[in-house]
Order: structure tokens, then C-alpha cells, then sequence
């Protein structure tokens, strides 16, 4: 990792961050974005970890489609919102309760 460059007049200059797993490098202009940029690279090697190879493709072409336009990833949401509400639990029709 390059060490950030600051100065009185500018502040944060910029850093470098050098994965050692992959080997992947992402710079970030302020500290806020270069945390965001690590933590965001490490949360995709845990979610590539967890998967097989299979998982992953299906993931990776999914991603591409939906990342490919914004308002087809929010409609998409949207609807998955309408058809599979994630903020009430659903309830057991035989006893009337969350399971």
C-alpha cells in the first residue's frame, strides 16, 4: 500500500490499496472512499469464497445484467419486494404464527 500524500493546503492526497490475494489495486482520493474500497473488496472475497464455481458464474452473469442498468436493478428489487416481503415475517397458516 502507497502511503497517503497530505499536505497543510490539500489534505488527503491519495492511497493505493494492493491486495495480497489477488493482487488487485484500487486508489481512493479521500480516507472515506479508501475505506470503502477495502472493505468492499474484502466483503467480495468473502462472498467468492463462499461459493463453487457454478454459484459463481450464475452470480457473476446475473450481476452483469442488473449492474448493467440501474432502474432495472431497482424495479427488479421493487418486485421482489411485492412478491417475497422481507420485512414481516411470513406466517405458519396452521398455527398462525411466524415460524
Amino acid at each position: 500500500m502507497r502511503a497517503p500524500s497530505p499536505t497543510a493546503e490539500q489534505g488527503w492526497d491519495e492511497a493505493t490499496f494492493s491486495c495480497g490475494r489477488c493482487g488487485a489495486k484500487r486508489t481512493a482520493t479521500t480516507e472515506d472512499d479508501y475505506l470503502k474500497t477495502v472493505g468492499a473488496h474484502q466483503d467480495a472475497h468473502a462472498v467468492f469464497d463462499r461459493l463453487n464455481q457454478i454459484e459463481r458464474d450464475g452470480l457473476a452473469s446475473i450481476l452483469r445484467v442488473i449492474l448493467a442498468d440501474a432502474d432495472l436493478g431497482l424495479e427488479f428489487f421493487a418486485l421482489m419486494d411485492l412478491q417475497h416481503p422481507t420485512t414481516s415475517p411470513t406466517l405458519n397458516p396452521q398455527e398462525g404464527t411466524a415460524p
